[in-house]
């Protein structure tokens, strides 16, 4: 998966939109509902939205809640609390049940739900149905009349707000259409400018799309749209990280910690700054405390991935191996197959031995085939990451026939998967073996089909050198050094590209970040300290890391 576990947690939950509309809106409707009990199912009807059907006040209320809470205000336990309550409540209630199983982090839970959600389809509304078979299909591998729903419901609800900026968020986090996420966030606020959800998704589909100079004036809005508010304050950091401005990310960080103690993305958004800063000793103690203050079990596995890689990036491999070894051992007693999974692909990834590195990743490959609870999904999403990371060990090492024999599963799925992800690492791994046949031009073309994946990138300052385009290949490496992100392919690329500027010319190497205390003590970020970044890629959810937040 291209967004790695905690990197893309935090982006999936910062970018999805509450269906609640705004933290105001959740308490109003949820006062609305509180005194007043149905004994009969009934859509609730608002002009130009969705409808929600369920007999029960009290489902109707934790789900507004539940939203709030996941999506506006980034406090994940209580969010899903909430919905967890609002199923409870009413158990044929088929659009609380596809949410559920739309945010969780837990592949059981997931399944569960979405099997409820088909089970009590018939009690909702036609348009409720729609919306069903989106959050559906894009984990079941119906991708196709997901999109097909997704694209109706946007036409026949123009004007809701929730349903639009839900979307929007989906769109640049899961799929990477980050201009596609933009423009619906820019017609919400073009209807309504103080919707505070929409400015968040729409600096951080800038952010990640590419355009991150455009973010810190929405984060500046964002900010003071909800002042009393943690998320805001977390958005801004993980953006100005992503800019390179460290100090002001530590700020940011510190900051929403300031309003909630508790707030635990924002923990391990410093631990994981540190890292980037290089200062892996004290990232490690940071994570620690993140991990103190998780609660939920696939959150912890990816925190853990996280300190565990802190002693790759100070190139201690047997102890990164060992905690990873850990990682893999626990995920697997507890049925997290995706972040098992992952463990091994970092391992491998980190490898100094490139045939050691390939027997990780068929231990990676492996899990993928045994009972863990998975989403079609996940599953092919993982694999086409772990094939597209053979395909690279493979070459680098010059193991041509190896490669070739990586990306031929790849080539299958990626005929019949239309999932973004999936096709891009497709695009990735042909790109490899081209170049491994010294077919540059060719492979130039297909690595620019997954221009933000640090591998790709790699390889694309190499293919672009080959043909004689020593220029092109430089611009390339300097785009690549700029990324500062928590994927894993991050880690490992970044700092060969940043040492390779610095051998060319010490000048285009990025710059130290500067000194903690040179940290703003005022909302708005300092200038940042290198290139833009480049919009990371991702896959996914640890989605596992495929299911994260966006902060």
């Amino acid at each position: 998966m291209k967004i790695r576990f905690s990197f893309e947690r935090a982006i999936v939950v910062a970018l999805l939109a509450g269906l609640a509309g705004g933290a105001a809106h959740a308490q109003s409707t949820s006062q609305k509902f509180t005194s007043t009990k149905h004994s009969v199912s009934a859509p609730m009807v608002r002009p130009d939205t969705v409808p929600m059907t369920t007999k029960s006040a009290e489902a109707r209320r934790d789900y507004e809640l539940g939203y709030q809470h996941f999506e506006d205000l980034l406090m994940l336990d209580s969010g899903l609390d909430f919905l967890r309550q609002a199923v409870k409540a009413d158990p044929r209630f088929a659009l609380g049940h596809a949410t559920l199983a739309f945010v969780t982090f837990d592949p059981v839970e997931g399944e569960r739900h979405r099997a409820l959600a088909v089970k009590y389809i018939a009690t909702a509304t036609p348009d409720e149905r729609l919306l069903i078979r989106w959050m559906n299909g894009t984990k079941n591998g119906q991708l196709v009349p997901a999109i097909a729903a997704m694209n109706d419901l946007l036409a026949r609800y123009p004007k809701d707000k929730e349903l639009a900026n839900m979307i929007s968020g989906w769109l640049c986090s899961n799929e990477q259409a980050y201009d596609r996420g933009a423009e619906i966030v820019e017609r919400i606020l073009q209807q309504d400018p103080t919707f505070a959800p929409a400015m968040n998704n729409l600096a951080y589909c800038y952010a990640l799309g590419g355009r991150a100079n455009l973010a810190p004036a929405w984060m500046d809005k964002y900010v003071a749209a909800m002042p009393g508010q943690p998320n805001p304050q977390d958005s801004y950091a993980e953006i100005s990280r992503m800019m390179g401005n460290f100090p002001a990310a530590l700020e940011h960080y510190r900051a929403a910690l300031r309003i909630s103690p508790e707030f635990t993305s924002s923990q391990v958004g410093i631990a994981s700054t540190y890292a980037l800063m290089g200062d892996q000793s004290r990232a490690r103690d940071e994570y620690v405390k993140a991990l103190a203050m998780a609660k939920d079990p696939a959150t912890i596995m990816n925190y853990r991935l996280l300190w565990a890689m802190t002693y790759f990036r100070e190139n201690d491999f047997q102890n990164g191996r060992k905690a990873n070894a850990e990682v893999a051992a626990e995920a697997h007693r507890k049925g997290f197959g995706l972040q098992e999974a992952e463990a091994y692909r970092a391992t491998a990834l980190f490898n100094p031995d490139p045939k050691s590195a390939l027997h990780d990743l068929d231990s990676a490959r492996a899990v993928l085939s045994e009972k863990h609870v998975l989403s079609p999904e996940d599953r092919d999403t993982e694999l086409a990451s772990i094939l597209q990371t053979r395909t690279y060990i493979a070459v680098r090492a010059g193991m041509p026939e190896v490669a070739k024999t990586a990306f031929a599963p790849l080539n299958q799925l990626a005929r019949t998967s239309r999932g973004n992800l999936i096709q891009q690492s497709y695009h990735s791994a042909n790109g490899a073996v081209l170049f491994a046949q010294g077919m540059y031009a060719d492979a130039i073309s297909e690595f620019q089909e997954d221009a933000r994946d640090p591998l790709s990138l790699q390889f694309l300052a190499d293919a672009e050198t080959k043909v004689g385009e020593p220029a092109a290949g430089h611009d390339v490496l300097v785009k690549l050094a700029g990324i500062n992100d928590e994927r894993l392919e991050t880690a490992f690329v970044v700092p060969q590209a940043r040492a390779a500027l610095k051998a060319a010319s010490p000048a285009t190497a990025q710059p130290a970040a500067a000194p903690e205390s040179a940290a703003p003590a005022s909302a708005a970020p300092a200038a940042p300290a290198t290139p833009v970044a480049v919009a990371p890629a991702t896959n996914a959810e640890v989605r596992g890391l495929r299911g994260g937040p966006l902060d």
